[in-house]
């Protein structure tokens, strides 16, 4: 037997927006109708059998139990009144029970989990997409009966589809745009179940695939069916077989099937569509599987429905069953499995730090032709994300274009908030050993002797509290073992507490870190009014006063000495939002950068003609350590402006209200976890 759902295909403008959820800010897709179904092979024919038919609610995200007794799924019953939550069904009584509640709160994609526990997808995290104005999910986990509810990932944006790997690992499909563009970095990323050594598993450098999904692990093998799709795209692409074993990265690992055809890498947001479309395949062997599909690649716009195929890797198949009115989907064989080993949690709740350690930070080619000695230290920087969307501006460059809500820079500049928890030794031999807060999303950059980024690391990673998490070196194959054997000198000296950033840890404020540097040595010079500025020419008539700006549209009251230094206004004072961030003044990481790898000194500080100038007694101005390690450490971080999402702001009171209300929202949710974890 094989249990499946029926229900519409979810068309949002970008494939993770799936929530449905009943206060969205935004996109809120909701058709009801859906059956959760039963089918039966016979040898002449297949029959189908509804457990629930609910027409005026949606049913999705379909798992079996380990002993093949009961089902797990995501049910919405109304589009206002309810949300998603997980429910159970023991298929022999057809009892049913919820295990999650809460309006306002969608909980999807729940898988079992080897020992009992359950993993889903959750919008309790209560944050906005950096480029639009919809909800965020990220992994969370509870008990059997819904109990102890605690979180996993503490992600920027989507993290989508758990599926257990054969060594009971988690893999998921995380999308991940730190200091580069937004519509390419969607890979798959592996965690174990306890959130614990969260890292990626497949992509996070390329461009292609754009979006890796509906991965789960073939039996018996080390390899993964997925589905390879777009950006801007609903789920539904091209069949594919992943093989870490040749490769992370492109199209190293990624052989497309049914049929077996050449794999490309190809830069294209909404890859994968026209012509044959699958969706949810179940692997029953390397060369064979249950999947939804579609012959009809324009399905999205005709609404064509998917059946439920036999398929094998060459594209023969065999129609299982299809429903004219409504698309199956979610096909899993309802029977015993066998068990991946049940992990022990490395998780220790008492603490509230984790421990990375470095072996050798010259190992890899993020640090490729830079000379040993160069790097003296790493800042570790967390990343803050914004509870709702007010106000937005735009970016653009070489990974695409995008819009940026509740901005806190520019926009090409940083898309989130930052705060640098401080810097970590790296001895001589490359090694480095610290200690950061766990559940917290943080970065790093290799910092040179002069203050200036020689690599910075466009993602982030997560601890979990008393985690140990270790690298080889940076940007190192994630498949690479120790290069060697004998003791380091950071392990030898022990994890070291993070070095303070000139006081307590916050986010990085234009105007309460940089401004008063320029008050004091610059303005005296560069506080030019419209008369002087027509006499100047652009790369002269700096205003570096901190006169407001206001721009109502992203609703923020930038400075003007902001907007000249990133190039946002011109001498004639019309403001381009963008700034150019490959000006002769400043050359900052644009947050549409490319997602592959950048080359060690690629851009930063290192590469900015105003450190350079001050460096060399610029209108004999001389600036303390703290000063130019500041101006450094703002170029290095994208230019941020604001040191939290409220600063600077220029809202009415009824914007406000409305962005402090999906706030408390938040913390509400984590006043929850808390108390469950006291528990």
């Amino acid at each position: 037997m094989i249990a499946f759902v029926k229900r519409h295909p979810i068309k949002p403008s970008f494939y993770a927006y799936t929530e449905g959820q009943s206060d969205a800010q935004h996109e809120r897709h909701f058709i009801p109708g859906s059956k959760l179904c039963l089918l039966r092979i016979g040898n002449a024919e297949c029959e189908v059998e509804d457990l629930i038919d609910d027409p005026g609610g949606v049913i999705r995200d379909l798992d079996v139990s380990y002993d093949g007794t009961r089902l797990l799924f995501s049910w919405k019953k109304s589009d206002r009144e309810d949300d998603y939550h997980l429910y159970e069904m023991e298929v022999a009584s057809r009892k049913i029970r919820q295990l999650t509640f809460g309006l306002g709160v969608a909980d999807y994609e729940g898988i079992y989990l080897p020992g009992g526990d359950i993993m889903f997808s959750s919008s309790r995290c209560v944050q906005t997409v950096d480029c639009w104005w919809t909800e965020v999910s990220n992994m969370y986990k509870c008990d059997k009966d819904g109990k102890s509810l605690r979180r996993l990932g503490f992600d920027q944006v989507h993290t989508v589809h758990p599926s257990v790997l054969n060594n009971g690992a988690v893999v998921y499909t995380r999308w991940d745009y730190n200091d580069r563009g937004q519509i390419y970095p969607q890979a798959l990323f592996q965690m174990n179940p306890d959130g614990t050594g969260q890292t990626e598993y497949y992509g996070n450098n390329s461009f292609f695939p754009t979006v890796t999904n509906h991965a789960r692990a073939i039996p018996g093998s080390d390899k993964l069916v997925a589905v390879l799709h777009g950006h801007h795209t609903w789920q539904a692409g091209k069949l594919a077989i992943i093989d870490r074993s040749k490769g992370t990265q492109e199209a190293s690992g990624v052989q497309l099937i049914a049929p077996v055809r050449e794999t490309k890498a190809v830069k294209q947001d909404k890859y994968g569509q026209g012509a044959d479309l699958f969706r949810h395949p179940y692997p029953i062997s390397e060369t064979e599987f249950i999947v939804a599909y579609t012959a009809d690649g324009d399905a999205r716009n005709t609404n064509s429905p998917f059946g439920l195929y036999w398929f094998d890797v060459d594209g023969n198949r065999e129609l299982l069953t299809l429903d004219p009115h409504i698309s199956c989907n979610n096909p899993i064989p309802l029977k015993k499995r066998t068990m991946p080993h049940v992990r022990p949690t490395l998780v220790d709740y008492t603490k509230d730090y984790g421990t990375y350690f470095v072996q050798d930070i010259y190992v890899g080619p993020g640090l490729e032709g830079v000379a040993r000695g160069t790097i003296k230290s790493l800042r570790v920087v967390a990343l803050e994300f914004r509870a709702a969307g007010v106000g937005s501006n735009r970016s653009n460059g070489e990974a695409g274009g995008a819009l940026i809500s509740t901005p806190v820079s520019i926009g090409n500049g940083s898309w989130d908030v930052k705060k640098i928890l401080g810097t970590a030794k790296v001895h001589e031999d490359g090694s480095a050993m610290f200690r950061v807060p766990a559940s917290t999303p943080v970065y790093f950059q290799a910092v040179d002797g002069q203050g200036c980024v020689v690599q910075s690391m466009r993602s982030w990673s997560t601890l979990m509290p008393g985690e140990v998490f270790g690298c080889v070196g940076c940007h190192e194959d994630k498949q690479s073992t120790p290069v060697v054997q004998k003791r380091t000198l950071a392990s030898m000296a022990g994890a070291q507490e993070l070095t303070p950033f000139y006081g307590p840890a916050r986010g990085f404020s234009f105007k309460k870190e940089v401004q008063p540097i320029l008050d004091k040595h610059c303005v005296e010079c560069h506080a030019f009014d419209s008369k002087d500025r027509e006499k100047m020419d652009e790369t002269e008539a700096f205003s570096l006063k901190g006169d407001e700006f206001e721009d109502n549209v992203s609703g923020r009251n930038w400075t003007v000495s902001y907007l000249r230094l990133t190039g946002a206004t011109s001498p004639d004072g019309k403001f381009n939002n963008l700034g150019r961030d490959g000006r002769p003044v400043l050359n900052w990481i644009s947050s549409q950068s490319r997602p592959s790898m950048l080359p060690p000194y690629h851009r930063g500080s290192s590469q900015s003609g105003m450190i350079r100038q001050l460096r060399n007694n610029h209108g004999k101005v001389e600036l303390s350590t703290e000063e130019m390690d500041k101006l450094c450490a703002w170029i290095d971080l994208g230019v941020p402006f604001c040191g939290d999402y409220l600063e600077a702001n220029n809202w009415s009171e009824e914007l406000e209200e409305f962005y402090l209300r999906y706030q408390r929202k938040r913390e509400r949710f984590a006043t929850e976890i808390g108390r469950n974890i006291e528990k």
